[in-house]
Order: structure tokens, then sequence, then C-alpha cells
């Protein structure tokens, strides 16, 4: 029996806002692009934010968000699940699990109902951050990791449910037919998707923000004086007397751990300790908020680093920027790094999977080779003296996620995936599927 998907369903059980979420919209809007209604069913969390998906709803997108109290139980999941199933009818699945312990059962939930789906697995990475605190034993219980068995195992089980599993890159597959395995040819390598019609340099948004963080073009306003911890200016002057061209870097995402937020502080004081003028903004909200913040004053830079919280216009947060670093210790695909990187802004990246993909040293950003406060200095200092060269890797960073991490190309690789083994692709098929460019996407892309 053939299948057409003409109705997409995203399932997500993610619990704050940030890559997933972004990922997850952008995809639905370029499948509507396509003529694919687009629908997400969001199993939300017992705490955390109100709604994320409320942007979305406002844009157009349908959710379906069922009250934490019906899902809490097994049974309360599956009746609700099947419910939406029965309801909107999709012709597909693409289902994020993003760690809630019972999300393994919807690849067979939807098996069961006929419907193709696949499996997309957010983070894969030897250095996990989700690890328990030391309870026991001194902590070496939970050294040894033994809960990573209990969620390899429900990995499995749902990657044998699935018509396809989906990986952000090759490593995260080769770690899931070790630790978990799943079949390499199940497995399908789909990055994260950038709009680029939506992320572009933003010159008026550029000016604005750095209006409202108390930037006038290039220079600081002379009437604020940069106070240290001991309450005396900053290199000896005003901001505007000392620094009248500062180099204006930045990140985003959550404030935790393993986002390394921390190394962007200090590597933002031994900028200054070398005299050059520096300010970083970061942009975000989590548990580390204040621990950074102390951070920052332990370090003398509390004048140097401004915490923004959530910036409802990214395009135009990351155009504000001269240099835009994603300093995570772990990170399957930076979606952020990507989203900066097509709006021209130069980017530097901590070696994850996810940036060693994504950054061709030198050519389209700047690739580091360890996680050191000491070596992001060094990469920055660089970039700082020679505004050419930000110019450049602005550029081909935009015309590299353009080429391999736009949203279409990420819908019709994902739209690929959907089509299972080679015994099952002819029978499933979607608007534009034998339409240029598409239609001459090669098998590599899955590589």
């Amino acid at each position: 029996m053939r299948r057409t998907i003409r109705r997409l369903t995203f399932a997500t059980d993610a619990p704050h806002f940030g890559g997933a979420e972004r990922y997850i919209i952008a995809t639905a809007q370029a499948a509507r692009r396509r003529g694919i209604a687009p629908h997400v069913y969001w199993q939300r969390p017992a705490a955390g934010d109100a709604d994320v998906f409320d942007p979305a709803r406002t844009g157009g997108l349908r959710v379906t968000a069922p009250e934490p109290a019906c899902t809490g139980s097994l049974g309360g999941m599956v009746h609700e699940f099947r419910a939406t199933l029965r309801r909107e009818r999709p012709d597909g699945l693409v289902i994020n699990a993003c760690g809630r312990a019972r999300f393994w059962l919807l690849p067979w939930l939807a098996r069961h109902a006929g419907i193709p789906a696949v499996w997309v697995q957010q983070m894969v990475d030897a250095s996990d951050h989700r690890r328990l605190p030391p309870k026991r034993l001194g902590g070496r219980v939970e050294a040894l990791q033994l809960w990573r068995l209990p969620q390899m195992l429900r990995h499995r089980l749902a990657a044998t449910g699935a018509t396809a599993v989906v990986t952000l890159n090759a490593e995260d597959r080769e770690r899931i037919v070790r630790w978990q395995g799943v079949r390499r040819d199940k497995i399908r390598v789909v990055p994260h998707g950038v709009d680029c019609e939506r992320f572009r340099f933003d010159a008026p948004g550029r000016a604005r923000l750095r209006q409202e963080w108390g930037l006038c073009g290039n220079e600081f306003p002379r009437t604020s004086p940069a106070q240290g911890n001991d309450g005396q200016p900053f290199m000896g002057g005003t901001w505007g007397d000392e620094l009248s061209h500062p180099l204006i870097l930045g990140t985003a995402g959550r404030l935790s751990g393993e986002k390394g937020v921390d190394l962007l502080i200090e590597a933002t004081a031994l900028l200054r300790a070398r005299g050059i003028p520096v300010v970083a903004v970061i942009a975000g909200a989590g548990a580390e908020r204040e621990a950074l913040g102390r951070l920052a004053e332990e370090r003398g830079v509390g004048c140097a680093v401004k915490f923004v919280a959530f910036v409802d216009d990214m395009p135009a947060f990351y155009s504000a920027l001269d240099v835009f670093a994603l300093c995570s210790r772990t990170e399957s695909f930076g979606l952020a790094l990507a989203e900066a990187m097509a709006c021209e802004r130069a980017v530097v990246g901590t070696p994850t999977a996810g940036t060693m993909r994504q950054i061709d040293h030198e050519l389209n950003g700047w690739q580091l080779n360890s996680s050191s406060p000491a070596e992001l200095a060094e990469a920055l200092t660089a970039m700082y003296g020679d505004p050419d060269a930000r110019r450049r890797l602005g550029s081909s960073g935009r015309a590299s996620v353009i080429r391999q991490f736009s949203i279409d190309l990420t819908l019709e690789r994902t739209l690929r995936a959907l089509r299972g083994t080679a015994r099952e692709r002819s029978f499933v098929r979607w608007p534009g599927m034998n339409a240029p460019p598409y239609a001459t996407m090669a098998a590599e892309d899955f590589a």
C-alpha cells in the first residue's frame, strides 16, 4: 500500500525552550512550505516552562500538549498518544527523544497504527553531561554510570520499533551501533537545520541591540565607567576612553555545566588582562546563572560580562556580535553555532562531535583543539587583530550553512529516513520528492 506523507506529526518530550524546540518549529514550517500539514505533539513535563510552543501557536502551528497529570502514568501516556494519532491521522511521525523514560513506547504505538516513524536521538556523547550526583559510597556507584544501562535499553527498544533512527552526526551513529546494538543500516545521519531566510545578517537589529546593551555603534558610552571588583575604573579609564573599538563576543544556550559558559568568562578575563577590549554577551537562562555571575566577579570582569536572558530576536542577537563562541563540553549539533554562521558571524567552537562536523578550521570558522580557556583566548585574540578575517569567515560560514545545513535539506533527509529500508522505500511518497534540488540529493547525504 502506497503512502503519501501529507500530514506529519512531530512528537517531543523536550522540557525547555532550546535547540530541540527551535529545530522542530523550523522543520514544521519547512514542511508547510512543501505542502505538508505539520502538527506537534508535546508531552510536557510536570515542571518547567508553562508553554514553550506558545510562540509557534501564534504563528499558526497546531500543537497538542496534554496536561502532565494525563501522561504521568504509563496507561495515561498511551491513551493520550493513541487519541492524538486517531484525531490527527498523520502519515508520518518524527519523534524527538530528550530523555523521558517511557517515550520509547511511541515508535511501537506508531508501528501498531501502521505509521512510519523516525526516532531522533538529540544527544549521544561519550561525555554525556546527564550524570547523577554522588550519593552513595562516595560517588563510586554513579562513577560507574550504571544509569546508562536502562537508558541504552530504552533507546534500543525505541530503535527496534521505529522505521529508522536519526542521529545528528556520524560519531553518534557509531556510538549507537556499539552501545545499543542498533543495526548501522537503520541509522541515518541528519543534522539539524537553519531557516536561512530568517537567519541572516540584520544591520538594523545589530544597531538596536547594541544600543540596548549600552553600546553606540562600535563604541561604549563615555559616561559609564567600567568598574572592577575593587570599585576602581577598569584599565584606568572609562568605557569610551579605553575601549573605543571593543570586540563584542557572545554565546547563547542554557546556563548549565555542559554548555561551558564558564570557559567564555575565563577567556574574557584573560583577554582583558592582556589589555584587549572585549565584552561577552550571554543569552540564556538556567541553573548556573548565579554561579556564572559570581565567577565573572571573581575574575574581575563583572563589568565586561553581560547576561541578557532570553532574546526574542535571535538573528539580531547574532548580528550584534563580532564573534560567536560555542564552548560546549558536549554537543551533537550546535544549532546556535549554525544560526550564527547563517548570520555571517565569525565563529569559534570547542572540539565536540557537532562542531567538528560544522567548522572547517580557518575556512568558515575557528575550531579549537581543546576546551581550554587559554586556547579560546588565543583564538579570540587572533580574531580581534584581524577584522578582515572575521568578515571572510562570516561570509564563508553562511555559504556552508546554506550548502549543508539548511532546514529544507534537513526536512528532505528526514522524509527520506521515513522510507526505511530499501525494501520499504517504494511505498512512501511526499510532495516535491522528485523535484530539484531534492531529487538530486545523493546517498552520501546520510553518511
